[in-house]
């Protein structure tokens, strides 16, 4: 039997340690890393880089199709899954929203932008579909109301993290159980509904919740910082109707 781990950043590497407390993986884990892990740190550590430093075996999807006892969990892998190349149906993914709500891309930026309460994590199988494989397991969490959307997604992962050592050995045990989704009560988006490019600069015209979404919902300085007049922003303040922003050169401003 083998474990396979593919995906990235500390959530990935995360869930590797958790596996290497216990010897009895030690040779039975395999790592998928992204396509464009260099195995260079950046913001996030590097997967490839952490399983060459432990000396775990790193694979290929196309080595993966043959293995009849493989269990794969993807941690934020980024290519699709086809099911019907593997001769296992023990394929995982942690989907960072409480599906059906928010199938595919952009989960984490929309939630916040949509001011949405509440986000999560949802474990599930894989399927033909784009996260609509039946669930498993959720975890639930506030979003904070002035949380940005790097702030939010390392609660994400670290969730995620969570929900993996919870659910490991009832799915290799095979005692866990799952419910398929409502699909009609959830929503889907794909890669190409946003270009962060055209809406990094911030329009101060709508109402002031709505300005203070938005906003947070780009602030994300490993990629984006939204730009009001001119000022590429780091912190949005909502406060007694009035939002407050602070620049990256820490100075304040409010609208």
């Amino acid at each position: 039997m083998y474990i396979c781990i593919a995906g990235k950043n500390n959530c990935a590497i995360k869930t590797l340690e958790f596996l290497l407390l216990s010897r009895q993986w030690k040779n039975k884990i395999l790592v998928l890393p992204n396509y464009n892990d260099n195995g260079t740190d950046t913001w996030q550590p590097s997967l490839k880089k952490f399983a060459k430093k432990n000396k775990l075996k790193i694979v290929k999807i196309e080595e993966l199709y043959s293995i009849k006892e493989l269990f794969f969990f993807s941690l934020e892998y980024l290519k699709i899954i086809n099911v019907k190349k593997f001769k296992t149906n023990n394929l995982f993914n942690f989907h960072f929203s409480l599906l059906p709500k928010y199938r595919g891309c952009h989960t984490n930026f929309l939630q916040i932008y949509n001011g949405e309460k509440y986000s999560g994590v949802t474990l599930h199988k894989i399927d033909t579909g784009i996260d609509t494989g039946d669930i498993v397991d959720q975890i639930k969490f506030k979003i904070g109301l002035n949380d940005t959307a790097q702030e939010n997604y390392i609660k994400l992962m670290k969730f995620a993290i969570i929900l993996f050592k919870k659910n490991l050995y009832k799915i290799i045990n095979r005692k866990y159980k799952s419910r398929k989704q409502i699909l009609k009560r959830g929503s889907y988006f794909n890669k190409s509904c946003i270009d962060y490019k055209k809406i990094i600069k911030i329009n101060m015209k709508k109402s002031s919740l709505k300005i203070h979404n938005k906003i947070r919902s780009l602030i994300f300085p490993a990629y984006q910082l939204p730009i009001v007049n001119g000022a590429n922003i780091k912190k949005s303040i909502y406060k007694n109707n009035k939002i407050y922003l602070i620049e990256t050169l820490n100075n304040n401003h409010r609208y």
